[in-house]
């Protein structure tokens, strides 16, 4: 028999949360000509401050590839058929480290760049009123359970 329990009542509203913003997030970036995915990796490249990776590491150099796939919980063969494909929209381009002459990292052209500035409005805009009705107050709240949950759930698969 299956009991009310706070924790998958929680769990199971995350999950419509999440597939209701990717449906947003889909055409969003259908409109704009772009994959959801593609969006995500250059908001990554740009180094959007509001992605948890950038709040944990304190990365000051142009990313690579591999630290993607990590931060994005997948692998590197599928965040490369992504890159690959933004390289050829000229939306970014690949540049040799310093130090480390085989390794590439990814900075946004300008082509990237006036993208991303065109959508930023529209982005801010957008997720102000999916917050409407929240104060400041609850909207901290419910970062810090997001950022707690987010530590549980990566300890939990390093764990499995």
């Amino acid at each position: 028999m299956i009991r009310k329990r706070c924790e998958e009542s929680i769990l199971l509203r995350m999950i419509l949360v999440g597939d209701r913003l990717k449906k947003r997030r889909d055409k969003i970036s259908k409109r704009i000509g772009i994959s959801t995915q593609q969006w995500l990796i250059l908001l990554h490249i740009a180094k959007d401050p509001n992605i948890p990776f950038f709040d944990m590491e304190n990365h000051k150099k142009d990313l690579m590839p591999k630290e993607i796939a990590r931060t994005n919980g997948t692998s590197r063969s599928n965040v490369t058929v992504i890159i690959n494909s933004l390289i050829e929209k000229k939306l970014i381009r690949e540049e040799t480290d310093q130090q480390d002459k085989r390794q590439k990292r990814l900075k946004l052209t300008r082509a990237g760049e006036e993208l991303l500035d065109s959508l930023q409005l529209k982005r801010e805009k957008l997720n102000t009123e999916l917050f409407k009705g929240f104060t400041v107050e609850e909207m901290e709240k419910m970062l810090h359970f997001v950022d707690k949950f987010i530590q549980n759930i990566t300890l939990e698969v390093h764990e499995v």
